[in-house]
């Protein structure tokens, strides 16, 4: 009887003690990094301006999804490879959907503190990305090389909402 007891306090202390995304995504999500040309340095910088790490394309790296208490993490990666101008791109963070089943499974603890102080209660919003270098060309101005990295290295947010409009389909009025 006093086995069971515990079993069960132990079950239940586990149960709450959980946060929902806790539980299913974790603290941390991996993301494919590519380079056009690869072997490309890039530095991450989360939204402290402190460098997490610095790898050579391709490479699969481990972010942390929250930094600190109900605030998501945020990164600048910058590239860099001789004869090519240097660039960055971001990777932001995003509210995890799973956060969302502490509704129902794990209760005020796992909405409140434990996927909050965790970070779980985030997502990074990309699982894979590729940054096109632009080569060096003599006379380019600041503005030309931003202009062209732009163009190489489009918004993921601006295709996502370009996209939502093509999909809609006007209706017969």
């Amino acid at each position: 009887m006093k086995k069971l007891l515990i079993t069960s306090l132990a079950t239940v202390a586990l149960i709450l003690g959980s946060g929902c995304a806790s539980i299913v995504s974790g603290t941390h999500k991996e993301v494919k990094i590519y380079s056009d040309p690869s072997g490309a340095k890039f530095t991450i910088y989360n939204k402290a301006g402190t460098v997490v790490e610095s790898h050579v394309t391709p490479a699969t790296i481990s972010l942390e999804r929250g930094s600190g208490y109900f605030s998501k993490e945020q990164y600048k990666l910058v590239f860099e490879q001789t004869g090519y101008y240097t660039g960055e791109t971001q990777i932001k963070g995003s509210l995890n959907t799973m956060y969302f089943g502490n509704l129902i499974f794990g209760g005020l603890l796992g909405l409140l503190i434990v996927d909050p102080i965790t970070g779980a209660m985030w997502t990074i919003d990309s699982k894979e990305l590729t940054y096109n270098l632009v080569p060096v060309q003599a006379g380019l101005s600041p503005e030309a090389i931003k202009d062209a990295q732009a163009k190489l290295n489009p918004d993921p947010s601006a295709k996502a909402k370009a996209s939502e409009k093509t999909d809609k389909k006007p209706t017969a009025g």
